[in-house]
């Protein structure tokens, strides 16, 4: 096994099924203020972005700077009536006790706001499961930028760290830091966009990646440059 000290995972997508979710309060937020159609498709590509630059991503940056606020309001208010419908991939918890069992420490690198966050962690039985984690309040910069995961890092008291996500941008965020990642699709990105962009391994869901952990964590130990 690879001789990392930390495991840094992303939620939303990763370990919660909730991107659809997400992705259907971004559409009807968009509708509700601009008065039109937003594909979901565009909004589901750029899940995993925090919602300060999805609304450029998507609308362009005329739409952020006129109705940025608006828009990430709606969002957060059709979201907000849709979160009890969420729920944990399977293995999501086993995935962190085993994670824990391998010897690593286990930081869950959340970019949502407090109260979405605290959905997530109190399903992940996070006080129990986790040795730290983070929100949106925990960096001024989201993935891709690397600053949320150095602020994860930070709470362990730093490390060898690989990461686990199902977005492009969790690759990319990793990647900047010189990690490495282990991609799932249970957040609906492909397997080949992981690959392209710098994942070192990709599993279906959680529990996939439980029943392959030793191996995974070989393999992404072997890209560290």
């Amino acid at each position: 096994m690879a001789d990392f000290d930390v495991a840094v995972l992303d939620i939303d997508g990763t370990l919660l099924d909730s991107n659809y979710h997400h992705a259907l309060a971004w559409s009807r937020a968009f509708e509700q203020v601009l008065e039109r159609h937003v594909p979901l498709v565009a909004l589901h590509r750029a899940i995993g972005l925090g919602g300060d630059r999805l609304v450029a991503a998507v609308g362009g940056d005329d739409v952020e700077r006129d109705h940025g606020d608006e828009i990430r309001e709606r969002w957060e208010r059709e979201y907000d009536a849709m979160i009890g419908e969420t729920r944990l991939f399977d293995g999501a918890t086993d995935l962190l006790r085993g994670l824990r069992e391998a010897g690593l420490k286990v930081v869950l690198a959340s970019s949502s706001i407090p109260k979405h966050a605290e959905h997530a962690l109190e399903l992940l039985g996070a006080e129990e499961l986790a040795d730290a984690w983070t929100t949106s309040e925990d960096a001024e910069e989201s993935k891709p930028d690397p600053e949320l995961l150095d602020e994860a890092l930070a709470k362990v008291g730093g490390g060898r760290a690989v990461m686990i996500g199902d977005a492009v941008w969790d690759v990319q965020a990793a990647e900047r830091r010189g990690d490495p990642t282990i991609g799932l699709l249970s957040g609906g990105f492909g397997r080949q966009e992981l690959m392209d962009a710098g994942a070192a391994a990709v599993y279906a869901y959680p529990r996939d990646l439980l029943d392959a952990v030793d191996e995974a964590l070989s393999v992404a130990g072997s890209t560290v440059r």
